[in-house]
């Protein structure tokens, strides 16, 4: 294989660092991304498999997510890494699509390097790939379906759509049910604040049995909160209790440096005992004042606050930490106070129910706020810890893409029918694209339909039928065409009457994402790889240059991938 009359491979080891550059530098490059590519594509889709993740340490995860499992993978290539921060990029964004954008990369690698044999310069296929993505794009807006905030029939087939596969039907209407219940109610004016909902997975129990809390469940187990009151008749319920938050400690304040006290008389010991009564009755009778029932301090409590405020019937808990202080606040409708001198009754809130409870060996919090509150909370339950971890997972996923739904308004047809629709006007569109680019957009649209493939493969069906079938649907005018893979036939129907409806956002950010992962890899023709001696000095800019290229420090990284500085 050769490269416009170009050495096939230029291998140096002089000065220190290797490089390999022309058509084998590029094929190297796909070939990381299409292993990685490979690697997660039996993950996607409703019928997709699970990897057996196991680290060095022995820790098993099993997992179908695509974040998830590259997450935890060693992975050294640098072309391979290019599509994974693109990808942690779509992660971070818009929290679903991440196998997606990483098999489109993947498959649109393939295609460029077709294109490359047939005689394609790499900026031609950079552009026409551009240039299909955008029209992607403006596409993708033509075909979306609008949502309301309030329609809770909707946002739960997007939250289905987005569990579809973890869990069986059952499950994941359930599971949609409690995550679309809890960003309802923190959405306001068509905006979700998800730092406003937290999670936590307890094992022990069956999934079934997680319930959402409009409030806050604190994990004693994670959390450094610890109820203090020692009396034992203090009951587990508070109902309809008054909420005091103090962020100071309840202890007796020392002098600065000052370690000890030195007593030199009865009297001495006589008057600090009375001293430090008088205080603490103090802090006891501002919180009653306050008509207090349970107290958050941030800091701790001494021994006999506990015992005084037990026996005035009011339960205290130390060392809550400073976000969970604001999400009780949040949740209440109490205000921190910076000492409990500062306490008053217009600084305390309510809480329908504050109640501590066992949850097999897991003591939990719970300050159940009612109705309207600003904080909202999901106890997950599972079987196992590994269980647990996973419905949360899948649940803050879900979050994610119901936000997006809301604040997007607008989602559209899962199940590969957008991309078919996409792959199908792109191959119209590109007759009207002069000049060599063309051919690039029509790859784009031939690397489109590797997602509906894949879906269909994932389920047992034959892929060509699948694609020839949707090809002729979508022709004909049914735009919602799609695999309904949910259903135990899994068959070829209108996804849109199916409830497979999946965020824009999610879609756009998918096909966006893997065409600027292909973008930034077609165009390299060299990779160099560094060792630097011991010693060496690096500066940021400093560069070494060589024959036919730069090679630019990499800041502690092994690669440094660049451009030939020949074209």
């Amino acid at each position: 294989m050769t490269n416009g009359g170009n050495p096939q491979q230029v291998l140096s080891r002089r000065n220190g660092f290797h490089r390999l550059d022309g058509r084998d530098a590029q094929a190297d490059n796909v070939a990381a991304a299409r292993a990685l590519s490979e690697t997660i594509k039996t993950t996607l889709g409703p019928k997709g498999l699970d990897k057996l993740l196991v680290s060095s340490d022995g820790t098993i995860v099993v997992t179908n997510d695509g974040a998830s499992i590259v997450d935890r993978m060693e992975i050294v290539h640098p072309a391979a890494k290019s599509i994974v921060e693109v990808a942690a990029q779509q992660d971070s964004q818009v929290g679903d699509g991440t196998t997606s954008a990483i098999v489109l990369a993947g498959e649109l690698l393939e295609e460029a390097e077709s294109l490359l044999e047939k005689g394609l310069h790499q900026t031609t296929i950079a552009r026409g790939y551009t240039l299909a993505a955008e029209r992607a794009r403006d596409t993708l807006d033509e075909r979306t379906i609008p949502v309301a905030p309030d329609d809770r029939s909707r946002l739960r087939t997007v939250a289905r759509t987005a569990i579809t596969g973890k869990w069986d039907r059952e499950a994941s209407d359930f599971l949609a049910e409690k995550t679309v219940a809890a960003v309802r109610a923190i959405e306001r004016d068509g905006t979700v604040d998800l730092k406003r909902i937290t999670r936590t997975a307890i094992p022990g129990s069956s999934y079934y049995d997680s319930e959402l809390v409009e409030g806050l469940v604190i994990d004693m187990e994670s959390s450094s909160t610890t109820p203090v009151s020692p009396e034992p008749g203090l009951p587990d319920v508070f109902e309809d209790a008054t909420v005091a938050l103090v962020d100071d400690q309840l202890t007796i304040e020392t002098a600065t440096g000052q370690g000890a006290v030195t007593l030199e008389s009865p009297e001495d010991v006589r008057d600090l005992r009375e001293y430090e009564q008088e205080v603490y009755e103090r802090y006891v009778d501002r919180i009653t004042d306050a008509g207090a029932d349970v107290v958050f301090c941030q800091k701790s409590i001494d021994d006999m606050v506990r015992y005084l405020l037990a026996k005035a019937g009011i339960l205290a808990v130390e060392r809550t930490r400073q976000d969970e202080l604001e999400k009780i606040g949040r949740a209440t409708g109490a205000s921190p106070v910076g000492t409990v001198d500062d306490l008053r009754a217009t600084d305390t809130g309510l809480a329908r129910r504050v109640e501590r409870r066992d949850l097999g060996p897991t003591e939990v919090a719970i300050v159940d706020g009612g109705p309207g509150v600003d904080q909202v909370s999901l106890l997950l339950r599972g079987g196992t810890q590994q269980v647990a971890d996973e419905t949360k997972r899948v649940v803050d996923g879900c979050f994610h893409v119901l936000s997006r739904a809301i604040e997007d308004g607008a989602v559209v047809p899962g199940g590969g029918a957008m991309e078919i629709h996409l792959a199908r006007d792109l191959r119209e569109y590109a007759a009207n694209v002069p000049g060599r680019e063309q051919l690039a957009v029509e790859a784009f649209a031939d690397a489109l339909e590797v997602i509906p493939r894949t879906l269909a493969a994932s389920a047992g069906l034959d892929p060509i039928d699948a694609i020839v079938e949707l090809r002729a649907r979508h022709h004909d005018g049914d735009h919602a065409a799609g695999l309904r893979l949910e259903e135990e036939s899994g068959r070829i129907g209108d996804v849109v009457e199916g409830g497979i409806l999946e965020p824009r956002a999610v879609t756009e950010r998918a096909i966006a994402s893997a065409a600027e992962a292909a973008n930034v890899i077609v165009r390299v023709d060299e990779v160099v790889a560094v060792t630097r001696e011991e010693g060496e000095h690096e500066h940021e800019h400093e560069h070494e240059h060589g024959p036919g290229g730069v090679v630019e420090s990499t800041e502690g990284y092994p690669w440094a991938v660049g451009h030939s500085m020949g074209h």
